[in-house]
């Protein structure tokens, strides 16, 4: 498949209530781009569901994460840069750990998981994750590091 623009981001309002709807129907490819690999105009890659796809940017696009390159009524393709920053949460029991896996997911936060930690991949600024996590700390005893 070639993608030759940007289209527009997944945060845009009038994206991203499509991009939810075509996720939730199994329809929304992800292209990883390590960070280094962004400010190149040409690449080719595969998609997290193995559709291969060659970039071919105009000057003046840059890829950035959330960037989506395809959008129609049966399929979106969204760019997802590596490396990106991150906040650790770090819960203090199992209970605690349910609810914050619970809390991220509900606010649809993408994560990475590892031994006692989740790692929240920021998307928005970083002030934004801390002001919903504060909801939280009622609920919940966890710590919020920089991996």
């Amino acid at each position: 498949m070639l993608l030759t623009r940007i289209l527009g981001h997944a945060d845009d309002p009038a994206i991203h209530d499509r991009l939810h709807a075509l996720e939730h129907e199994g329809r929304l490819e992800i292209i990883a781009v390590p960070e280094a690999e962004a400010a190149r105009r040409r690449l080719r890659a595969a998609t997290d569901r193995g559709r291969d796809c060659a970039i071919a940017l105009a000057r003046s696009d840059r890829l950035s994460d959330g960037a989506v390159l395809h959008l129609s009524d049966d399929l979106a393709i969204v760019v997802r840069l590596d490396g990106g920053a991150r906040l650790r949460l770090i819960p203090a029991d199992v209970a605690s750990a349910l609810r914050l896996g619970h809390w991220c997911g509900n606010l649809h936060w993408r994560v990475e998981f590892g031994p006692g930690h989740m790692d929240v991949i920021l998307e928005r600024p970083e002030e934004t994750y801390h002001e919903r996590l504060r909801d939280l700390e009622a609920l919940a005893s966890f710590r919020v590091e920089r991996p």
